[in-house]
């Protein structure tokens, strides 16, 4: 048992590099890297003086559709509430026609208390 612990597996073809970065060129990299982020938004700006002053100016030109929803409760609640004002009072459908809208609550009572033709009647 000692002597399976005490081999070493020992391939020559195998090497690791024995020296370190240069820590010079490492930082003149970083140097270099760092001086063109501050420089590059500088130069921008002098070449193209007037896309500075763009950068706060409000849309005027609304984008195309379809425009998603900001507030969908409030949007929920605004539908809910036209709807509910809808079924709850009378308007014309088709004045020349003679039909009328009725609301809801009225339409089911009627409704139940003629039947609904077309169903045969509950046996007594």
């Amino acid at each position: 048992m000692a002597e399976a612990a005490e081999q070493v597996a020992d391939n020559p073809d195998t090497a690791y590099e024995s020296s370190d970065w240069p820590i010079g060129w490492v930082g003149l990299a970083l140097l270099g890297i760092f001086l063109f982020l501050v420089i590059a938004p500088l130069v921008l700006m002098a070449s193209y003086p007037s896309a500075v002053s763009d950068v706060s100016r409000k849309l005027t030109i609304a984008p195309p559709g379809p425009r998603l929803q900001t507030d969908p409760a409030q949007d929920l609640a605004r539908f809910r509430a036209e709807e509910d004002r809808r079924l709850d009072r009378y308007y014309w459908i088709d004045r020349e026609k003679g039909i009328v809208h009725i609301p809801i609550g009225q339409a089911i009572e009627k409704a139940l208390a003629r039947g609904l033709e077309g169903f045969p009647k509950a046996p007594p």
